[in-house]
């Protein structure tokens, strides 16, 4: 899967409107236009569609999370909507969704105070 399918499947699944996505994109600390969020949210045959990049992707999940919970410089426990999602996901058996959600968490860097 994309950058901009996840994306998109994620906005999809929580019912985030474009003012919400621009929010979280702000909190992830990247500015877009409206005219942009929507060509990420194209299909890659539309003549508008702009490919995510790593980046900015990253900058919409960092901001998802802030968005969802609030400002926590180490947060403890998963957002409920993050975990509502991957719920979801499991239930509807969704095995890409969650090959790539397992991917990023094996990404991740790993938590030294333990």
């Amino acid at each position: 899967m994309t950058n901009n399918s996840i994306f998109k499947k994620i906005c999809i699944a929580n019912n985030l409107k474009h003012f919400e996505i621009k929010d979280i994109f702000k909190c992830g600390g990247f500015e877009f236009s409206s005219s942009l969020i929507k060509a990420y949210m194209a299909g890659s045959q539309n003549k508008n569609y702009e490919k995510l990049s790593d980046e900015h992707f990253e900058g919409f999940l960092n901001g998802f999370i802030i968005y969802s919970r609030g400002p926590v410089d180490e947060p403890t426990v998963l957002p409920r909507t993050i975990e509502n999602f991957i719920i979801a996901q499991v239930e509807s058996g969704n095995s890409a969704v969650l090959d790539e959600i397992r991917s990023l968490i094996e990404r991740a860097p790993a938590d030294t105070e333990n």
